[in-house]
């Protein structure tokens, strides 16, 4: 028995999280890369605000409503875990804790780096220091990829432990080897979802065309050599 528990739009967010994070974390590294750093890091905060809004009001399995983080809960997923005695439709205790902190934690690291970004290029004060900002947008970032980290290790436990509830192939599919009810996306759902990857799209060719202060400099060299020409 087959239930249809990952709606299209969510298995969509989760497949551009990963790039758009994966990518971004890259090239944080390469200073000549930075605008590609910039749009795929504006890319995740905006994907993450739209699936924050879609744990309020999504279909089961995908609201926050459905997330078992209760500490009663964490409790008997643990000792029951290898018994087998208890199978969760959709993210289990754990993962639903780890999901949650996924994209707080991913959200601030976008608002950290385009404050970082603010400050370094005057376009907006916050009235934190630089130093700051840069390093509190690093650690995030760093937490980011220890989450993603514990997530991999629990989708690979599950796929040991619990090979035929199907959770690999439910990331692919939406399917999973499961009795229960399936999940239905209604007409605001699918004009939601529309905009979920819409406004993130612009976003990410809005931040690449951000200026840097190395693109000011060169700016500012063609401009006096420009002037230059006509004396």
């Amino acid at each position: 028995m087959k239930t249809y528990i990952w709606s299209l739009p969510t298995r969509l967010f989760h497949w551009l999280l990963a790039i758009g994070f994966t990518v971004a974390y890259i090239l944080g590294d390469f200073d000549n890369l930075e605008n590609w750093h910039f749009a795929f890091g504006a890319l995740v905060g905006a994907l993450i605000f739209f699936r924050l809004l879609f744990g309020l009001f999504g279909p089961k399995y995908s609201n926050f409503k459905d997330f078992p983080i209760a500490l009663k809960n964490q409790k008997e997923f643990i000792r029951s875990y290898f018994s087998k005695s208890k199978t969760y439709v959709g993210h289990n205790p754990v993962a639903s804790v780890v999901m949650l902190l996924i994209l707080i934690i991913g959200i601030l690291c976008s608002i950290s780096g385009y404050l970082l970004y603010a400050a370094e290029n005057n376009v907006l004060s916050s009235g934190i220091n630089e130093g700051i900002l840069e390093e509190s947008h690093e650690f995030l970032a760093n937490i980011f990829l220890v989450l993603v980290g514990i997530h991999l290790f629990g989708v690979l436990s599950d796929t040991l432990f619990h090979r035929k509830t199907g959770t690999i192939q439910s990331i692919f599919t939406g399917n999973k080897n499961i009795e229960s009810k399936n999940i239905h996306l209604n007409g605001f759902h699918i004009t939601f979802s529309l905009l979920w990857f819409i406004i993130p799209a612009i976003v990410f060719y809005l931040a690449y065309g951000l200026q840097n202060n190395e693109t000011k400099k060169e700016n500012r060299i063609e401009s006096r050599e420009y002037h230059g020409d006509d004396d």
